[in-house]
């Protein structure tokens, strides 16, 4: 009895394992577009529970679809990590299939790994690795025709973006129509989709408008027809195609400059896509520039910094959105902003040291892939070299990486301690430049109080010879107003504010008396102390700043001083 309950138990335990490992699975596949980093956190729950069991043909499939989300998330070096030990754990797979028996590697491992090469640019190993998968695909139909045809399928089609690539847009269409035509024969709608935007896309490159429009139109018609059969429009491959031939189109009016056409498409793209959030973030990207472009500054502003706080943005996006706002703030002259911006570029640019890791991945992955007849022989020396070379790679990470941190320390350090001694530098022969502008201005103030003093005891003493007193006086008069006596106060303000007549002159063509004023107003000076220091009436004060006001363009409720302290 004791016995028949054990099995009964392990049976049972077995059932809810089989029960949990299944449902994980499926939560993989239900927020890979829907929310990324869910899908992963799943996988590796999924690899977890499965720690302790034997490799099999789930396990590399489970690691697979991992690498392939991290790839969609444009995460290409810990994909590629993670495609690499789906190829490990496939090659300890003892399940005698005719997947495992006929093929030394999954094929769409090699599509996907190819995939990552092409979004590098490295178009020569990506050629590779799509003919070694379709070689495989080859091999496939004896045992998985329909699999193995629509492995035929992707990687004749990712051939053609390598033409495309190239330039030779003919044989992109070629590639393209080839699959279209085997595609259409199997049924799937949202492939077929797929192959109409592709087709449209080379129409837009060639030049060939109306042959793309009627290609979108082809593909609206068979949305339409094909959603009625969908179960759930909102995360399907067939939902994102389809938002993709629409972005495909705005990419095209941008390139053209057709900035509301494009902002348009991009809009009606965000809608259909608004349950794929990478998709979201690349769409927002563009519409920022596309916005900036037709001088919604702000609102292009928003949208970049919007995007910025996305928490899976990668770093091609990040650069893509820092572009937008350095060419914002140059035109806001923000330069605190911009120099930030600038900063935030400058140490994603650093991250491209990580070029170098990568070809370290990649040549440990042509590394680990092996012929069946080399496995059954070399497998023990194999994976000594496999754990060698990940040895080897995670101290060279780690050392790259804390070489990487100190040298950006130091230099952070050095910069802002440079920095605090120029800033300390700037602003005290500033504030000694203010200190002797307020003192030149004091004297003025005084000497004039001094010589209106004395042109009043002049005209109070003299009061029998009125012509010799108002001979002085006059001559009292150009003293006190006399082009010299501002010279020194000119040439310190301009020390202190360089940039402020330039930009009053911008506004409107002022004269020497309004300048003056303006920087009278500017160093906060009263009407009264205005009057002091020019050696004119309150009442000539008022009528200066008056005609200033006109001058300027400023509306009723705009305040003269709050508008020159502004600038």
């Amino acid at each position: 009895m004791p016995k028949v309950l054990l099995f009964v138990l392990c049976v049972s335990f077995l059932h809810v394992n089989a029960q949990q490992t299944q449902r994980l699975r499926d939560s993989i596949n239900k927020y890979q577009y829907l929310n990324p980093n869910r899908a992963i956190e799943f996988g590796m729950e999924y690899v977890e529970l499965r720690a302790s069991d034997a490799p099999d043909t789930e396990m590399v499939k489970t690691y697979s679809k991992i690498g392939e989300i991290l790839l969609y998330m444009e995460l290409y070096s810990s994909a590629l990590e993670y495609f690499n030990s789906a190829l490990r754990i496939n090659r300890a797979v003892k399940d005698p299939t005719p997947d495992n028996n006929n093929l030394s590697q999954p094929p769409w491992i090699v599509v996907n790994i190819g995939n990552i090469y092409f979004q590098n640019s490295n178009f020569k190993k990506a050629k590779e690795k799509f003919t070694e998968a379709k070689e495989l695909f080859e091999l496939k139909k004896e045992f998985d025709l329909t699999d193995a045809q629509n492995g035929l399928n992707t990687t004749i089609s990712n051939l053609g973006l390598i033409y495309g690539a190239e330039g030779d847009y003919d044989k992109q269409e070629e590639l393209f129509y080839k699959v279209y035509q085997s595609r259409k024969s199997i049924g799937k709608p949202e492939d077929i989709l797929y192959s109409l935007m592709q087709l449209m896309a080379v129409k837009l490159f060639k030049g060939e408008f109306v042959s793309a429009k009627n290609k979108l139109n082809e593909i609206i018609e068979l949305y339409d027809n094909a959603k009625i059969n969908e179960e759930d429009l909102s995360n399907s491959n067939l939902t994102l195609n389809y938002g993709d031939a629409y972005s495909v189109f705005a990419a095209y009016y941008q390139s053209e400059k057709h900035y509301d056409k494009a902002i348009e498409n991009l809009l009606y793209s965000r809608e259909i896509l608004k349950n794929f959030p990478l998709k979201i973030n690349f769409l927002g990207s563009r519409l920022s520039e596309c916005y900036l472009a037709i001088g919604e500054i702000e609102k292009a502003k928003q949208i970049a910094l919007k995007n910025l706080n996305f928490k899976n943005i990668s770093d091609k996006e990040k650069r893509y959105n820092y572009k937008v706002l350095e060419k914002i703030y140059k035109k806001t002259k923000d330069k605190e902003s911009l120099l930030r911006v600038k900063d935030s570029l400058i140490l994603i640019a650093s991250g491209a040291s990580n070029s170098k890791i990568f070809k370290t991945l990649n040549d440990l992955e042509t590394q680990i892939i092996l012929s069946d007849s080399a496995r059954a022989l070399n497998e023990s020396k194999i994976r000594y070299n496999t754990y060698l070379y990940i040895l080897v790679i995670g101290t060279v990470i780690l050392f790259f990486s804390l070489v990487t941190i100190r040298v950006n320390y130091n230099y952070q350090k050095e910069k802002g301690s440079r920095l605090e001694l120029e800033k300390e530098k700037v602003l005290a022969e500033l504030d000694q430049k203010n200190r002797e502008l307020v003192s030149k201005t004091s004297f003025i103030i005084q000497r004039n109080d001094y010589l209106k003093n004395l042109q009043k005891k002049i005209r109070t003493s003299q009061k029998d010879e009125v012509q010799t007193g108002k001979m002085v006086s006059n001559e009292l008069n150009r003293v006190i107003n006399s082009e010299k006596s501002y010279e020194e106060f000119d040439n310190m303000f301009v020390s202190v504010y360089p940039e402020f007549y330039q930009r009053l002159n911008q506004i409107s063509k002022l004269s020497q008396t309004d300048l003056r004023l303006a920087s009278y107003i500017k160093m906060n000076h009263t009407n009264n102390e205005i009057a002091n220091i020019s050696g004119i009436s309150l009442r000539t004060v008022e009528s200066q700043r008056y005609r200033l006001t006109k001058k300027l363009n400023l509306d009723k409720n705009q305040d003269l001083n709050s508008f020159l302290m502004s600038l």
